[in-house]
């Protein structure tokens, strides 16, 4: 009697750069060396950093956002530093006024 051998079908792996995660945009080491610019003596905790973080993100993507819409407006391909300035003095209209 001939014995069959059956191979066994491999699964195609993955390769090692689709495993890892990728990294989210993170701003904790920028947030924590402004503060040592501004205050030198204060330390901040790991919570508020990321409260910090997540709202900082929040920003940036509601400016990303109006400067798209200005560029479609104005028929242009690509992001300007004009309307990024542009974006962020609508956002921001009331809070950018010279302080007394």
């Amino acid at each position: 009697m001939k014995s069959v051998v059956h191979e066994v079908e491999k699964r195609p792996t993955k390769p090692s750069y689709q495993l890892k995660e990728k990294r989210k945009a993170n701003y904790s080491t920028y947030i924590y060396r402004v503060l040592k610019q501004v205050h030198l003596d204060t330390g901040i905790l790991c919570k508020l950093t990321g409260i910090v973080d997540c709202s900082e993100g929040d920003l940036l993507q509601r400016v990303a956002l109006e400067a798209y819409r200005l560029s479609l407006y104005n028929k242009r391909c690509s992001l300007t530093g004009r309307e990024i300035q542009s974006a962020v003095q609508l956002l921001h209209a009331g809070e950018l006024g010279k302080h007394d």
